[in-house]
């Protein structure tokens, strides 16, 4: 992927993308606004790794800034987006329970998070060693996108109309 150095910078920019997401994401999620801070935040994170993956063919054919600017911007991207969704989703899941059963929602989409990290490495790693890194974060891009689909098309409208809580 050509990428040699700064993934202390990287992760530090991700890490205040995170912080600023919860910081202007918090009062949607107060407003009863999970929806909207869960759609946010995958297309901004979708977008982020987009712009992570097409770095090293920017660096071929653009000045050494454009592809720095990129790399650093998708980390911060990455982190908004991440901070938008991850605590709009868990609040959704919650909010779909009922309140002796709010445990086990939790508890659930916890283990789903655990679940999804794991066989995302395990297939990235068995793509990345078959393939290389470039095909292996494109099948992690396309995988996103169908996350992304599919709670645009089946999952948003499930929550909105089976949702429990009142805000």
């Amino acid at each position: 992927m050509g990428i040699t150095g700064g993934t202390g910078t990287w992760f530090m920019l991700c890490s205040i993308g995170l912080i600023l997401s919860r910081l202007q994401g918090g009062r949607a999620l107060r407003q009863g606004r999970l929806t909207h801070n869960a759609s946010e935040g995958m297309v901004i994170s979708l977008v982020g790794y987009v712009i992570f993956i097409l770095m090293p063919t920017l660096s071929n054919s653009h000045s050494s800034l454009l592809p720095l600017i990129g790399y650093y911007g998708s980390a911060i991207l990455i982190g908004l987006g991440n901070g938008h969704m991850w605590p709009a989703f868990q609040n959704m899941m919650i909010s779909m329970a009922h309140h002796n059963e709010r445990g086990t929602a939790n508890s659930t989409i916890l283990i789903s998070w655990d679940i999804g990290m794991g066989l995302g490495i395990l297939v990235g790693g068995v793509v990345a060693e078959n393939f290389g890194y470039a095909a292996a974060f494109w099948t992690v891009a396309a995988v996103n996108m169908m996350g992304v689909l599919l709670y645009f098309m089946r999952t948003k409208r499930f929550y909105e109309v089976n949702s429990l809580a009142s805000f």
